[in-house]
C-alpha cells in the first residue's frame, strides 16, 4: 500500500509541476500544457490495467510550431506487487496537416520503476503512426481516424506487437462529443506468454476491443463516460470484460 501511495503522489506531482511551469512563464503557455486525470478504471486497449480500480494520471506536453512534440505520461496502476504501481511514459514525435489530413508519428518508451525483479523486462518501446480526416461540411463534423502501433519487444519481453485501431468522432448538440473506437491487438508471445502460455495453449494472444463514449466540458473540466469490451474475457478474466468508465480531467 505504501508503494502505491508513493506512485500516485508522483503522478500528481508530475502534472502539477507542469501546470506550475506553464503559469510561471518558463514555457510559452501556447505550446505547453499539463493535464490531470482521475478515472474509475485505467483501461488500456480494452483491458483493465488497474485491476478494475480507480487510477490517477497526468501528462505534460510540449508542442513546437514546427510540428515536433514531446511529452511525459504517468499513471498509477496495479502490478501484482511486482513494482511500485507507477507507469511512466516518455514520447517524442511529429504531427502536421497535409491536404486536410492530420497525421503524426511518435516513439514512446514505457518505464515501470521497481519492476526489475519481476522475472522479465517490463520496460518497452512502441512506435505509433496515426492519420485522421475531418469532414467539416457534413452534419456532426465526423472525424475518421486510423492508427498503427508496433513494438519490437512488448511488455514482459513478450515479442513483437502489432496493434491497429480505427476511430470515429462526432460533434453532437449541447456541447457533447460521441467517440467510437475499434482495435485489433496481436502479440507474438515470448518470455511471458510463449511456450504455450498464451491464448488457447498457443504462443502470445490476439483479440479485438471496442469503445463507445460520450464526452463534454463543464466549468473547465473534461468529463468522459465510456463503455469498453473485448472478445477475450475467457483469456483476460474480468479484466477483459465489459465495463463503464468515468474519467474527470483538467488541463492547465
Amino acid at each position: 500500500m505504501k508503494k502505491k501511495i508513493v506512485g500516485i503522489l508522483l503522478v500528481v506531482l508530475l502534472a502539477a509541476s507542469g501546470a506550475a511551469y506553464a503559469q510561471s512563464g518558463i514555457f510559452d503557455k501556447d505550446n505547453f500544457s499539463a493535464t490531470i486525470y482521475l478515472t474509475t478504471d485505467y483501461v488500456s486497449r480494452g483491458v483493465s490495467a488497474s485491476n478494475e480500480n480507480p487510477a490517477l494520471q497526468g501528462t505534460i506536453d510540449y508542442f513546437h510550431s514546427s510540428g515536433v512534440f514531446l511529452g511525459i505520461w504517468g499513471s498509477s496502476w496495479h502490478s501484482g506487487e511486482s513494482s511500485n504501481d507507477l507507469e511512466l511514459g516518455y514520447y517524442a514525435g511529429y504531427a502536421n496537416t497535409l491536404g486536410g489530413f492530420d497525421y503524426s508519428a511518435s516513439a514512446n518508451y514505457y518505464h515501470y520503476p521497481g519492476a526489475d525483479d519481476a522475472g522479465a523486462e517490463w520496460n518497452y518501446w512502441e512506435f505509433v503512426a496515426t492519420l485522421a480526416y475531418t469532414f467539416d461540411q457534413l452534419p456532426l463534423s465526423p472525424t475518421l481516424g486510423v492508427g498503427y502501433t508496433f513494438s519490437p519487444d512488448y511488455w514482459g519481453e513478450d515479442g513483437k506487437l502489432h496493434y491497429g485501431n480505427a476511430t470515429l468522432d462526432l460533434v453532437l448538440p449541447l456541447n457533447l462529443g460521441l467517440g467510437l473506437e475499434a482495435g485489433y491487438f496481436d502479440l507474438e508471445g515470448d518470455k511471458t506468454t510463449g511456450n504455450g502460455a498464451g491464448l488457447d495453449g498457443k504462443d502470445g494472444y490476439d483479440y479485438y476491443h471496442w469503445r463507445v463514449g460520450l464526452s463534454t466540458t463543464l466549468v473547465g473540466f473534461g468529463l468522459d463516460l465510456s463503455y469498453h469490451n473485448t472478445t477475450e474475457r475467457s483469456f483476460f478474466g474480468d479484466l477483459g470484460g465489459d465495463r463503464v468508465v468515468f474519467t474527470l480531467s483538467r488541463t492547465f
